[in-house]
């Protein structure tokens, strides 16, 4: 059933619509507008600013791909997340990055619950707030998620509550992350990333042209070195020509925010979270320097990701770390975030519980 209201000041929620095929619910209000792929990952598609009709988020090439339509004709391990990998705004659990075995069980790139369909229920629906909540049982690992997202009349700001639950009997090991992807026309060469103070430490080698040595640590955000020893600028954005990429890994964050700016049209995009939760970010910029799949050279993308665990490499390597989290049988684990939209009044300072950007 579609369920719309019509009063363009007040909250509302759609359901029994389709993006491609995928079923998909919208939150919205004045300000923003919020589209989830219920049937594959309850992924945020679209992240819109409505006064400036300004899509926030990355879309890949090929876009939307319903998996009942899709066959695999290959076994390369990150097929199964790449093929259905439309952009936008995705999690990662119970494992991130590379794919590797655990216990038996061998996790795909970037976990099992980013390519499934999710339950939903509409659990709010009132002009002042519309809440949807979401679940689903991973196939691999006996996990229970669940999240709720939220909007408020009014308010340009995206609430996220999420629980997690191990309802094996054994205790499990996991990672958890989100990869918000931002791209044109919101991303240019004239935005700036803004966060605390942390550490940074270069990822592994990536198969694209990098001009960082890989595995290296600085002390603090945002200048490192490149290989020639120049000076390199982690928060200023670079043009699609630039034909470079790069994994960064930012830990000992002082605070759990961050924001990307657009200086040129002053629209922001922040994030709010708990850095007990999500102790590290996962810093992705692909600015045309991959040459061959996926990307071609097509790709034009930041994500600033909040992860619980190092490293990309995927669950076992962060074992190896100690970075990884454990949930004991029957054992759950609860957090929030939020993700605003905003004009930016000068150099953010800090994103609030709430959303607000303090300056």
């Amino acid at each position: 059933m579609v369920r719309n209201k019509t009063n363009l000041t007040s909250c509302r929620v759609t359901d029994g619509t389709y993006v491609r095929g995928i079923p998909s619910v919208t939150l919205e209000n004045a300000h923003i507008k919020v589209v989830v792929l219920a049937g594959k990952g309850a992924d945020i598609f679209e992240f819109r600013h409505k006064a400036t009709d300004t899509d926030l988020l990355f879309k890949t090439p090929w876009g939307v791909i319903d998996p009942k339509t899709h066959v695999h004709d290959t076994f390369e391990p990150g097929a199964p997340f790449m093929d259905f990998y439309q952009g936008g705004w995705h999690e990662l659990f119970p494992n991130a990055g590379g794919n590797c075995t655990y216990r038996g069980a061998e996790l795909g790139v970037h976990g099992e619950i980013c390519k499934v369909a999710w339950d939903y229920q509409i659990t709010e629906e009132s002009e002042q707030r519309v809440s949807v909540k979401f679940w689903v049982r991973t196939a691999r690992t006996p996990f229970f998620v669940e999240k709720k997202l939220s909007l408020r009349k009014d308010d340009p700001t995206l609430f996220i509550e999420e629980t997690v639950t191990n309802e094996g009997s054994e205790p499990m090991d996991f990672m958890w992350g989100h990869h918000p992807a931002l791209g044109a026309p919101f991303l240019s060469e004239h935005c700036r990333l803004f966060l605390p103070g942390a550490m940074v430490e270069t990822a592994h080698a990536l198969p694209a042209r990098q001009v960082l040595v890989p595995e290296t640590r600085f002390e603090s955000f945002p200048i490192v070195k490149t290989i020639d020893g120049a000076d390199f600028d982690l928060s200023r954005i670079a043009p699609p020509s630039a034909g470079i990429a790069h994994l960064i890994y930012l830990s000992n964050l002082a605070d759990g925010w961050y924001c990307v700016v657009n200086e040129q049209t002053k629209l922001g995009f922040g994030m709010r979270w708990d850095v007990n939760v999500f102790r590290y970010l996962w810093l992705w910029q692909e600015f045309g320097g991959t040459r061959h799949y996926p990307w071609w050279g097509r790709g034009y993308v930041v994500a600033v990701e909040p992860q619980s665990s190092l490293s990309g490499l995927g669950l076992q390597n962060a074992i190896e770390r100690g970075t990884q989290l454990t949930l004991s049988p029957g054992e759950r684990l609860s957090t929030s975030l939020c993700a605003s939209i905003f004009i930016a009044e000068g150099e953010p300072k800090g994103i609030c519980s709430d959303g607000r950007t303090e300056y």
